[in-house]
């Protein structure tokens, strides 16, 4: 069972988007997988035709005093997704659980069937720093998303590397002159953990969105879909695989 975490470096990076693709993706290549959504805004459910108006959730399940894993909804065989949940004041108390509690995300990953899943993803939300330090321990590999923008660019700047993370560019246009710019210096700057493959932009990944989909279901034809897949692959050739 591998624990891989994704986080925008900033918000509006199609962390959330990348992350439901991918594991379709994974699914397709006949990994069983766990999708956890850690961020308050609630928003992956969106991306696997959850209904808007269902508040349940793992953080709910918790204020609750309820089993945090029952509240995962099964799509398929092979593809389960954990959504955050929605309630007033929940994200304030459970940032102040989370520092009395540095280690509760690796109680509550032991308590799940290691047998049962392949990979567990877990969409982290880039302005949760409780978040990122109980995950960091846990995550075998943490993907970094940005756009290639000035803004990414100077965040890049000033962010340490962590252990086992990598930098992948989302929203990528070959016809923006400052976007290629931007990445040939990532390239030379950041080489050592810089993805090779990026995730171009693409109308797909917008309408998949508006269909409740990711753009793996919605159109495993599109630009964005086969990058998608091409990352799939990329993780497995490096040994990524359970």
């Amino acid at each position: 069972m591998r624990v891989m975490a994704l986080q925008g470096l900033r918000g509006g990076t199609g962390t959330t988007s990348l992350l439901a693709a991918l594991a379709e993706s994974l699914t397709q290549a006949g990994h069983s997988v766990l999708c956890i959504d850690l961020d308050p805004r609630n928003q992956l459910r969106l991306h696997f035709n959850h209904p808007w108006q269902d508040d349940s959730g793992w953080a709910i399940a918790e204020q609750a005093d309820a089993a945090w894993h029952e509240m995962a909804f099964s799509l398929g065989e092979r593809l389960t997704f954990l959504p955050y949940g929605r309630g007033e004041g929940i994200a304030e108390n459970l940032d102040s659980a989370w520092r009395d509690v540095p280690d509760i995300w690796s109680r509550r990953l032991a308590q799940l069937d290691p047998q049962r899943y392949d990979w567990i993803l877990i969409d982290v939300p880039f302005d949760h720093p409780s978040h990122q330090r109980q995950i960091r321990r846990l995550a075998s590999l943490w993907l970094t998303v940005a756009n290639a923008d000035a803004a990414c660019h100077a965040l890049l700047a000033e962010r340490p590397v962590g252990v086992n993370e990598y930098l992948l560019v989302s929203r990528f246009s070959p016809r923006s002159l400052l976007q290629n710019d931007l990445l040939a210096i990532w390239q030379r700057q950041h080489d050592d953990w810089l993805v090779p493959c990026s995730i171009h932009q693409d109308e797909a990944m917008f309408e998949a969105l508006a269909h409740k989909r990711s753009v793996i279901g919605h159109r495993s034809d599109s630009l964005a879909a086969r990058d998608v897949q091409r990352l799939a692959a990329w993780l497995q050739a490096r040994g990524a695989t359970p």
